[in-house]
């Protein structure tokens, strides 16, 4: 019985210590892990960013060009350089030409 506390005594203190050891190295594990974690976490929050800015791109294209292709077919075309159509607010705003939209609402 003795030399079994003997034992006891050696080795439990050996244990204690190696218990320790891995409790320190494997809590340094778990900080770092968590560290990399919250990088991968960022790092995936900006590639839906940038994925959500495309996606809003691409439909804005592809908006453009449905309406490029309407107004081809509606027989719109794209104005030549010496082309120019100049509108003024007044005649486009109430049909009235030459009066201010304010002053055609009046009696």
């Amino acid at each position: 019985m003795n030399t079994l506390v003997k034992i006891l005594r050696i080795v439990s203190p050996i244990v204690a210590v190696t218990l320790l050891i891995v409790q320190v190295i494997v809590s340094n594990q778990l900080a770092t892990l968590g560290k990399h974690m919250e990088q991968l976490d960022m790092a995936v929050s900006r590639e839906q960013d940038v994925r959500e800015t495309l996606e809003t791109q691409v439909a804005s294209a592809s908006s453009l060009l449905a309406i490029r292709e309407r107004a081809i077919a509606e027989g719109f075309h794209e104005p030549k350089p010496n082309q120019i159509v100049a509108l003024s607010p007044d005649s486009v705003a109430f049909g009235v030409t030459g009066t201010h939209p304010t002053q055609a609402m009046l009696p």
